[in-house]
């Protein structure tokens, strides 16, 4: 693994030389990731039952289909986008389950259990007090699947349960309360599920409130990805987007004296995030995404798997800030971005 200081003295090298970011936020949903997809190919796979139970039963039930899983059943499925149609406050969503292959890191292929095709799954952006009907569907041959989103407050044994290979399943609720969630994989074993890629962020905003400028996600990678490696919780990567070097080669863009907002979400499975800007200070730190419980100037927030922050500051001179995981190990293993802050325009 490379010294943590020569790490950060290549990529401070590199900032600021690339294209805008692939993060900001648009309308409705943003696809996540900067993992390259590499070419699909026709699944011609038969399909396997999946594990039809509810979702919350413990481990000792997790589909041993799952479990044994091995490159050698993989298969390289096309991606296909989330579908996001406004009515109102009436949102319906459509969104995929499918296996493909990503890139990680350069020459550093992985075969991916996904939402839509990219690692981390598409942002889906809300207003609070939207009404929301959600479909999942199934097209992963091999397994079932299934989908917990932590912005919906409903009976999780009726709703975030399994749809077997080639089925689809709706979930309605209301977005009711304002914050930054985390959507996953609930199929068991779900740390596999979670760790094989199927996670991405929620942002449910105050009806009034602007959506932030960029949503980033971290995550862990476990190479080979065994189920023993999870548990070990020693991974080989721990990301921003999906893909080491992914924000440092696309850097978030911002403006010098301008309000920056970033929505982050850790989607673990194992390790609490130590979010952190070099060079300034977090002036407002919705916890959870919940302008309710705010923090101001805090140099440091801790973020644990599965959780999320609304973080607000300004830039006081142009120039290439680094955000990271101040947990150094997770450092060294990846976890930085850049912020490529302009200075502001004259007149």
């Amino acid at each position: 693994m490379r010294p943590a200081h020569r790490f950060f003295e290549r990529q401070h090298r590199r900032g600021g030389l690339f294209p805008l970011a692939a993060v900001l936020v648009a309308f409705g949903a943003v696809l996540s990731g900067c993992g390259t997809h590499s070419a699909p190919t026709a699944a011609g796979v038969p399909s396997a039952p999946g594990n039809t139970a509810a979702a919350g039963h413990s481990p000792g039930n997790a589909s041993p289909m799952a479990a044994g899983r091995t490159d050698a059943h993989a298969i390289n499925q096309k991606p296909r986008p989330l579908q996001f149609v406004r009515r109102g406050t009436h949102v319906a969503i459509q969104i995929y389950a499918e296996e493909t292959t990503v890139h990680v890191a350069p020459g550093t292929p992985f075969h991916a259990w996904t939402f839509d095709g990219s690692v981390p799954g598409p942002t889906i952006l809300l207003k609070q007090g939207d009404h929301v009907a959600l479909t999942l569907h199934n097209l992963d041959p091999m397994m079932a699947h299934s989908i917990d989103l932590h912005a919906a407050l409903v009976a999780p044994n009726m709703n975030f349960v399994d749809v077997p290979a080639g089925r689809s399943r709706t979930i309605h609720f209301v977005a009711s309360v304002p914050g930054v969630f985390l959507y996953h994989c609930e199929s068991e074993p779900m740390l596999q599920h979670i760790a094989m890629g199927m996670y991405g962020a929620v942002v449910v905003t105050p009806k009034t409130a602007p959506a932030p400028q960029a949503v980033v996600v971290q995550s862990e990678f476990y190479l080979p990805p065994t189920y023993e490696n999870m548990l070990n919780d020693q991974p080989t990567y721990v990301v921003f987007d999906g893909a080491l070097d992914c924000l440092v080669t696309h850097p978030l863009r911002a403006t010098v004296g301008k309000p920056f907002m970033l929505a982050f979400v850790n989607a673990g499975p194992n390790q609490s995030s130590a979010f952190h800007v070099v060079g300034g200070t977090l002036g407002t730190v919705d916890q959870s995404g919940n302008p309710a419980d705010a923090l101001h100037d805090v140099q440091t927030v801790d973020v644990p798997p599965g959780d999320g922050i609304l973080v607000t500051l300004k830039f006081a001179q142009p120039g290439v800030y680094p955000f990271v995981s101040h947990d150094m190990a997770q450092f060294a293993r990846g976890a930085v971005g850049h912020i490529a802050v302009a200075a502001a325009a004259k007149g």
